[in-house]
């Protein structure tokens, strides 16, 4: 029974690693990329509130936000990107479709860079699956991600990522630690502080505490990601924290 009750948990939490965690930008999903689930609630609305800290050779930015999920099927949320400028970005995130192990959402986010001062605005609009997959025998979570991005001035507007997600280390972390990475045009902004995608691929990876119950039916996990590193300039060292309410 005991070795039972363990392996249902595993289970478990392999089950809401990627719904209960959130992106830099602050919605469901990795480390940049959206997933196409949503933060699960049973009784009511899952509140999530989430912070990064991340530091590059330029400094330090801040990124906290508060996401809001509702009959798991749709998410919004909104974040504040605080270093030399502060940025405003609200996703909206609807899940039309689950079979089996695989969703579909439609997603936009829009953006406010520069607050009173460049006062740039631009949206991004995106389709994602997440599915199901294994990676060298090892159970997986993988998205794809296309989408288009309208903004002056951006020398390409079609967005396109990948993203997967596994257990780091299975049997010395007890299925509790994952391994993250994504990869794409894509960054978690359209003029992020940290991890510029534009004009070039984007290599992030980190690995994710799953969530834990530390009181009833509120969760929190650990995020270390390492963003762009294949840029020597943009390479960024960021640090993540969300509590979740999932009633």
């Amino acid at each position: 029974m005991k070795k039972f009750l363990a392996v249902s948990l595993i289970l478990l939490a392999c089950s809401v690693s990627l719904s209960a965690n959130t992106t830099l930008a602050g919605t469901s999903g990795y480390i940049v990329v959206p997933s196409a689930e949503v933060t699960p609630s049973t009784n009511a609305s899952a509140v999530t509130t989430a912070y990064s800290a991340t530091f590059s050779t330029s400094g330090a930015l801040h990124i906290p936000a508060l996401q809001l999920a509702f009959k798991d099927t749709f998410e919004t949320s909104l974040a504040v990107d605080i270093a030399g400028n502060t940025d405003l970005l609200l996703n909206v995130k609807w899940r039309f479709s689950k079979k089996g192990t695989t969703s579909l959402a439609a997603g936009l986010l829009g953006q406010w860079s520069g607050v009173s001062d460049t006062n740039q605005i631009s949206t991004q609009l995106y389709l994602v699956s997440t599915f199901d997959s294994s990676i060298m025998d090892h159970p997986s979570k993988t998205t794809l991600l296309v989408g288009y991005s309208l903004m002056k001035g951006m020398n390409s507007d079609i967005n396109f990522a990948l993203a997967f997600q596994t257990p780091l280390l299975e049997k010395t972390f007890k299925g509790k630690v994952d391994f993250l990475m994504d990869f794409g045009n894509v960054s978690y902004s359209a003029t992020p502080s940290a991890g510029d995608a534009d004009n070039r691929g984007l290599v992030n990876v980190g690995i994710r505490l799953l969530p834990i119950e530390f009181l009833k039916s509120t969760f929190i996990s650990v995020d270390i990601r390492a963003l762009d590193l294949f840029d020597h300039q943009g390479r960024a060292l960021s640090l993540g924290a969300s509590i979740s309410f999932r009633p």
